[in-house]
């Protein structure tokens, strides 16, 4: 098969089962650090409402919640920040797996908020979606020049591509590394399920791949696909790789949405309002103005290069 379809097949046994995240689970990410990483995220969506960039009323969306913390954290900062938006707001998450769902319902019991299963199913007027690490669980092929990799028996080995493949490689000007085709889906679906949105998102990944880039995190220890038995490791640990950031620009350019933004992660959360959100914690409680400090040195200075926000617009 190819290896999209394995990576994919690969991907729902691992979620649907329930892919934990941070200490007890796989891998860590900005979530796992604490509420600030949503609470600035909160203070952002607010920023665009005042900017008319977002005008209420409006469905917020998230897609890829896991277990509903960004959801939860995010929400929190709302009622905290502004209580009155909410009389505005929908809100929404995209998932699949009902394991998922049951961890979302119990993270955020007592807010009202209604489950999709995938875009497909979704018809958004005015809508802001926000996600984190999504793209990077996209299936993919594993291109080498003219060749693209395939499984069997749980072994790797690569033969000529195709020519749909071949041309959306020469396109990217992509000789080696990971090639989406499920982001060329998402960005399809995307724009028929919504009159108009902002999408505000948040993934790894580089300009200009030039090799592999597709690991294995099984309880925070990184294997490397191509030397390891990949039958012990399927479903049961976070098969993940590098977001080719080109392809994303270059969807985003080909649907003409607008691009309003892509930085690097702690840069754009410096610049979420942070030394507001600090300055009016501290006012109200100091406990945990000192636990956003704490925070706030992991997610500026704990996260490499390769993190990035990028947001767009459909209007």
């Amino acid at each position: 098969m190819k290896f999209s379809e394995f990576f994919k097949l690969w991907a729902q046994t691992y979620y649907k089962n329930v892919a934990l995240i941070g200490k007890k689970g796989d891998f860590f990410t900005a979530v796992s650090v604490g509420n600030l990483f949503g609470t600035l995220l909160a203070s952002h969506f607010l920023s665009l409402i005042d900017k008319k960039i977002l005008t209420p009323p409006l469905q917020v969306v998230e897609i890829g919640a896991n277990e509903g913390y960004l959801s939860r954290d995010f929400l929190s900062a709302l009622l905290e920040f502004r209580p009155q938006i909410f009389k505005e707001l929908e809100f929404f998450i995209i998932e699949p797996y009902e394991k998922l769902r049951i961890l979302q319902r119990k993270t955020l019991e007592g807010c009202e908020f209604t489950h999709k299963n995938s875009l497909e199913d979704c018809k958004f007027s005015n809508a802001y979606i926000f996600c984190n690490e999504l793209f990077d669980s996209f299936s993919c092929e594993l291109i080498n020049e003219k060749t693209m990799a395939f499984v069997d028996d749980f072994k790797l080995y690569f033969a000529l591509s195709d020519e749909k493949i071949q041309n959306e490689r020469e396109n990217l000007g992509l000789k080696i590394g990971e090639l989406s085709t499920d982001l060329n889906l998402f960005f399809k679906q995307l724009d028929k399920a919504c009159k108009s949105f902002v999408f505000s998102g948040f993934d790894y990944g580089v300009l200009e791949p030039n090799k592999f880039s597709l690991r294995i995190y099984q309880k925070h220890e990184l294997f490397d696909p191509f030397k390891v038995n990949l039958k012990e490791f399927f479903g049961k640990s976070d098969l993940t790789y590098n977001v080719n950031f080109t392809h994303l620009l270059k969807l985003i350019e080909n649907y003409n949405f607008k691009l309003l933004a892509f930085k690097k992660q702690s840069k754009a959360l410096s610049e979420f309002n942070f030394e507001e959100v600090l300055e009016q914690t501290k006012n109200k409680n100091l406990q945990s103005y000192e636990n956003f400090l704490s925070q706030a040195k992991r997610l500026f200075f704990g996260f490499d290069d390769k993190f990035h926000f990028f947001e767009f617009a459909k209007f």
